[in-house]
């Protein structure tokens, strides 16, 4: 069965306001926005809120970061305070693809510079 999580940071990390984040996933591809191949997705990070339902388009703002590129790994910008992370594989269209591809939620504190 595919499985999406993060590579790092870990789940109640303490991190500088600018930190490494580095997606994993298992059992799946990783495609850039607009290629439609079977099995593929790419990755999205939310930031304090919840997925939305598979099949749903993920919105593009603050608190869900898209990257459309195929990436892998990004360094996320946040003001000093405690997060709740998740990541999601989104289809072509960024769209949800199943719950399976939506990871479990890490919090980490972004401690004052």
């Amino acid at each position: 069965a595919p499985s999406i999580y993060f590579r790092i940071p870990r789940d109640g990390a303490v991190v500088a306001p600018t930190f490494d984040v580095a997606f994993g996933l298992k059992n799946y591809g990783v495609a850039p926005a607009g290629v439609n191949l079977a099995n593929t997705g790419h990755f999205h990070v939310l930031i304090d809120v919840a997925p939305p339902a598979p099949g749903v388009v993920i919105p593009a703002d603050s608190l869900r970061r898209h990257f459309g590129g195929g990436q892998i790994e990004t360094a996320l910008t946040l003001a000093p305070g405690r997060y709740t992370l998740r990541l999601v594989l989104a289809d072509h269209e960024h769209k949800v693809i199943g719950p399976q591809l939506v990871s479990a939620p890490i919090r980490i504190t972004v401690r004052k510079r």
